[in-house]
């Protein structure tokens, strides 16, 4: 009785995955799928990163912390990987869709700001996706955008832009075009100023 009580107490201390093998269905437009429980490792096929569309069903089969493990028919061939886990239902969505993201948080632990730019309690993670739904505004301070929140909830609120970067372009790119311009700026006026003062003396 106590050696099955020691295995009971193992095995429930061993990690914090919780398993499911249940049917489950995309809730997002578009749902990327990954290698490992990580923003970071895009799952390939054909050289070629693989999303499901919404509705698409699969088998969960464990839920690591915020990654659902899955199996899934792409092309008719038998896939394995891991999705956000907020992205899934166990019924096929009725509800209103989540926008196809274009941007994603370039630091972890990002904060998320109202819309009064006001800092709320919520954070996002690295690599997260994100909805510019006004586009990148790269000289504003904040830029708008819609996250999915821990509980699955679509937020609309207010982002730094040194804490995000869209879809193709590098964070690190971002910041050096922005410093290469503010110093082309203040050639050119130095340039402009000089000429002026030149022209006077003339």
């Amino acid at each position: 009785m106590k050696f099955l009580l020691c295995l009971i107490m193992l095995f429930s201390g061993v990690s914090n995955a919780t398993y499911a093998a249940d049917n489950a269905y995309v809730m997002v437009p578009s749902c990327p799928v990954y290698q490992t429980a990580d923003f970071s490792s895009p799952l390939l096929y054909n050289d070629e990163p693989v999303t499901l569309a919404n509705n698409s069903e699969v088998v969960e089969l464990v839920v690591e912390g915020d990654f659902a493990k899955i199996t899934f028919n792409y092309l008719d061939t038998e896939l394995e990987g891991y999705v956000y886990k907020y992205y899934l239902s166990f019924s096929k969505s009725e509800q209103e869709m989540y926008p196809v993201f274009n941007g994603s948080v370039a630091h972890e632990g990002a904060v998320i700001y109202d819309l009064q730019e006001t800092p709320t309690t919520h954070t996002a993670k690295a690599g997260q996706g994100i909805y510019l739904y006004k586009g990148y505004q790269h000289h504003e301070k904040y830029n708008a955008v819609a996250i999915v929140l821990e509980d699955g909830s679509l937020y609309y609120g207010l982002m730094l832009t040194s804490d995000i970067s869209p879809n193709g372009i590098n964070a690190g790119l971002i910041t050096g075009i922005m410093v290469i311009a503010s110093c082309l700026t203040i050639i050119f006026l130095l340039v402009f100023i000089k000429k002026k003062k030149g022209g006077s003396k003339g």
